[in-house]
């Protein structure tokens, strides 16, 4: 491994470390959340994240990415001013968002279908003006090498977001209300904490006005919003539907389970917002280099060791994962979790920044078109022919894998390859093989033993954690690589890599 990728390896951990307190915040207010709340009150206050996180796509602008794109072309002393000119961009955004979601509580909650959705929009719209301003933080302190403090302002703030949510409820016996109320005073604190946070890494640096104009950031990001704008359509697009045709119970169950698997977005967000300053320096519009197609293969096998087998282990113990996080009432959401983390599977592959690096925005924006049209009108049909949100749910991650595919096509055409020399697809078979092989024993034990689930949740991991660490060792699968980049210095520490994979 080179100083330079475990150089991206230790910016990425720490990236991960604080993407890991998101996911406190992402999953943990929402366990204790499930537990207060009925279905319907629960039902509405994910309603009003997933309106927010849908339109935040529109009003962003793709511009949090923009400091990232355009930081490492300019020198340092150039690096406050052009900091201010996207925050100022966003602070105009954020007051248009508040403005919109006061002015449009009542249409919207008419089209979800939840009227007690319009009072809960109301007291969420501080929130936008606050938080658009905070935005490009990760790509700020990414750029500039300085991740560490990025991960103990991501910790602070999503602590403090926990304690805002979850406090009014569990002391005070609040609602979704409070819950909301509690939503924005964190981000009040946030706003003045990011604020400070974003000049911090240039404040002994000599200042000097850039020639960067807001006409170049809006070229840049304006292909951005374009493929924002088809994003949203098709990230949100079945949880209009399972609202509207399944009702807000339905899609409490839906909203828990389709997710993500924590870890894997935080490894890959971690390794996407180093990548991109990376790819930016190193594009010279020829096609991709030799050092570029290193990094690229060593980001993607790195995500797959550390994603894959977690991502099995979810698979097999999917009913137990959610029954444990969100009770019994969610048993329910274990069948969107396995269809989320089959899909997975595919979702590691980092084609955003080297698609942003290498200025393909526009065949980016193409994609995303061509899939949401795809999306809306196979979701539809699906909704008016089946009885079931589970087929929505379906449909809309092989609609999601295509869109990858093209996506990937576009990387090989830049850079003068095949799909297939992109990936590495033995290695892979060969990390998915063990990780299904690792899973079996757990899972075939445990299916027969009615014990806790809780103590079967841990005991199925220990195990599973053991059968897959032999067989890395039969396989020869080896961690070192990854392990071993943080263990930079000669001391005792350099002797556990032995024990190792």
């Amino acid at each position: 491994m080179t100083s330079n990728q475990t150089s991206n390896s230790r910016q990425a951990a720490w990236v991960a470390i604080g993407s890991f307190f998101s996911f406190i915040v992402g999953i943990v207010s929402p366990m204790i959340l499930s537990r207060y709340f009925d279905k319907g009150d629960y039902g509405t206050y994910k309603q009003v994240m997933y309106v927010y996180n849908t339109l935040l796509t529109i009003f962003t602008l793709g511009l949090p990415k923009a400091y990232a794109y355009f930081l490492p072309k300019y020198a340092t002393e150039y690096s406050r001013d052009i900091i201010n000119k996207v925050t100022k961009i966003f602070f105009i955004l954020g007051a248009v968002f508040t403005l919109f979601l006061l002015c449009f509580a009542g249409p919207i909650a008419k089209v979800m279908n939840n009227p007690d959705l319009k009072t809960a929009l109301v007291v969420f719209s501080p929130t936008p003006f606050l938080l658009l301003p905070t935005m490009g933080l990760d790509a700020i302190y990414a750029s500039f090498r300085k991740t560490k403090y990025l991960a103990y302002y991501t910790i602070a703030t999503r602590v403090l977001t926990i304690i805002c949510i979850v406090l009014p409820v569990v002391l005070f016996s609040g609602n979704y209300i409070q819950a909301i109320i509690g939503f924005d005073v964190a981000s009040l604190i946030t706003f003045f904490l990011a604020l400070y946070l974003k000049s911090w890494p240039v404040k002994n640096v000599q200042q000097r006005k850039s020639d960067l104009t807001y006409k170049e950031i809006f070229k840049f990001a304006l292909p951005l919003l374009y493929a924002s704008l088809w994003g949203m359509i098709i990230a949100s697009a079945n949880q209009f539907f399972i609202s509207r045709y399944f009702g807000n119970e339905t899609f409490a169950e839906f909203s828990n389970g389709f997710m993500e698997l924590p870890f894997a977005g935080m490894i890959l967000g971690s390794i996407s917002a180093v990548l991109l300053p990376v790819f930016s320096g190193m594009d010279r519009g020829d096609g991709m280099s030799i050092e570029t197609l290193k990094i690229w293969n060593s980001a993607l096998l790195k995500s797959a060791k550390l994603i894959f087998p977690m991502l099995i282990f979810s698979v097999f113990f999917a009913e137990t994962i959610m029954t444990c996080m969100y009770g019994n009432l969610y048993s329910e959401s274990a069948i969107y979790f396995i269809i989320k983390n089959l899909s997975g599977l595919f979702v590691i592959i980092p084609f955003y920044p080297i698609i942003l690096a290498i200025g393909k925005t526009k065949a980016y924006a193409h994609v995303h078109m061509v899939i949401a049209f795809v999306v809306v009108v196979s979701e539809y049909l699906v909704c008016k022919t089946c009885d079931s949100a589970v087929y929505v749910a379906v449909t809309s991650e092989i609609c999601n894998l295509l869109k990858i595919w093209l996506l990937m096509r576009v990387i090989a055409n830049y850079a003068h390859r095949k799909v297939i020399d992109l990936v590495s697809p033995k290695v892979m078979g060969l990390l998915l093989l063990v990780s299904v092989l690792a899973s079996l024993p757990p899972f075939l034990l445990f299916k027969f033993i009615e014990i806790n689930k809780w103590l079967s949740l841990c005991l199925s991991l220990m195990l599973f954690l053991i059968d897959y660490y032999v067989l890395c060792w039969i396989f020869k699968i080896s961690y070192r690589d990854i392990i071993g980049g943080f263990i930079h210095k000669e001391t005792r520490m350099k002797s556990l890599l032995q024990f190792i994979p």
